[in-house]
């Protein structure tokens, strides 16, 4: 089985409509693709039932920012209800959070003389924008030469034109995930900046409050960092997802299905393995798709 259990739509930071994002997801021969958009299920609600590929399961997902000890921590939730009262509450306040943090940035950069930042976000498909776009149109402005740029210089924390997020915190995006019937899943653990101790610490709270996986493999990590995810996992009796975090098809090195196999001692761990697995009942059909 080649699960891929995080990609992006353009519906958030991905560059993709839905239907081309099926379309390569069957061109690399997946299995199962949850599609988990930042804060927003948008996506889900425009798939036609022609573009889901013969053999390719489609999982309801979506990606919630969170915050643990002033650190933004993202959890993914699969196999969701995306209709469900609890997680579209929470997903319309961080959609809220998202737009008051672009007008802060767009303040910023209007006392620098750079104009035009909300009528460029008002013009994209996204309903969840992020920083991602900023940097986009700053190097549409010419103020940056690259998106690494942008970050570096202009949208961090010490950025001139960043602005601070004030998302949800890791409880509330794990219990709204529970409460839409999904499965809480810790996304790429070593791409936080805290030490290995806090790792620790992180996973092992997440798991008190609800969370009940982690990805263990997932693009551009290396087999000793995927072997300490894999440690993490099982003493924590967690269950081990795998995910590309794909974003665009320019970004060779985080394509659909582009991450390594689970170590073998997690084998028995993996998440399709999980007793409420949405493959087996709660992957995309044309009747979830059409709204029952």
């Amino acid at each position: 089985m080649l699960a891929d259990l995080h990609a992006h739509t353009w519906y958030s930071d991905g560059s993709l409509a839905p239907e081309a994002l099926l379309a390569r997801a069957a061109d690399n021969q997946l299995t199962c693709l949850a599609i988990t958009d930042h804060d927003t299920t948008a996506a889900l609600d425009t798939i036609a039932p022609h573009w889901i590929a013969p053999g390719l399961s489609l999982i309801q997902g979506v990606e919630i920012s969170s915050l643990w000890e002033r650190q933004e921590i993202h959890v993914v939730g699969i196999g969701i209800d995306r209709h469900d009262t609890t997680l579209q509450t929470l997903l319309l306040g961080q959609q809220a959070l998202r737009r008051e943090r672009a007008a802060e940035m767009d303040m910023r950069l209007k006392k620098a003389g750079v104009t035009g930042l909300q009528a460029y976000l008002a013009d994209l498909p996204c309903t969840a924008v992020g920083r991602n776009h900023v940097a986009q149109f700053l190097i549409d402005k010419g103020v940056a030469r690259s998106k690494e740029h942008a970050f570096k210089n202009f949208l961090g924390d010490r950025g001139k034109y960043g602005a601070t997020a004030r998302w949800c915190s890791i409880g509330d995006a794990v219990t709204a995930i529970d409460a839409a019937g999904g499965i809480a899943i810790l996304a790429h653990p070593n791409r936080y900046k805290i030490s290995n101790p806090a790792l620790r610490r992180l996973v092992s709270e997440f798991k008190v409050a609800g969370g009940q996986g982690i990805e263990v493999s997932y693009s551009n990590l290396d087999p000793d960092r995927m072997d300490h995810l894999a440690s993490l996992c099982l003493s924590n009796e967690l269950w081990a997802s795998t995910g590309s975090d794909f974003h665009t098809p320019t970004n060779h090195w985080m394509d659909l299905g582009k991450f390594r196999y689970l170590p073998a001692r997690c084998a028995d761990r993996a998440i399709w393995l999980h007793p409420e697995w949405p493959g087996r009942g709660k992957a995309m059909t044309a009747s979830v798709i059409n709204g029952a």
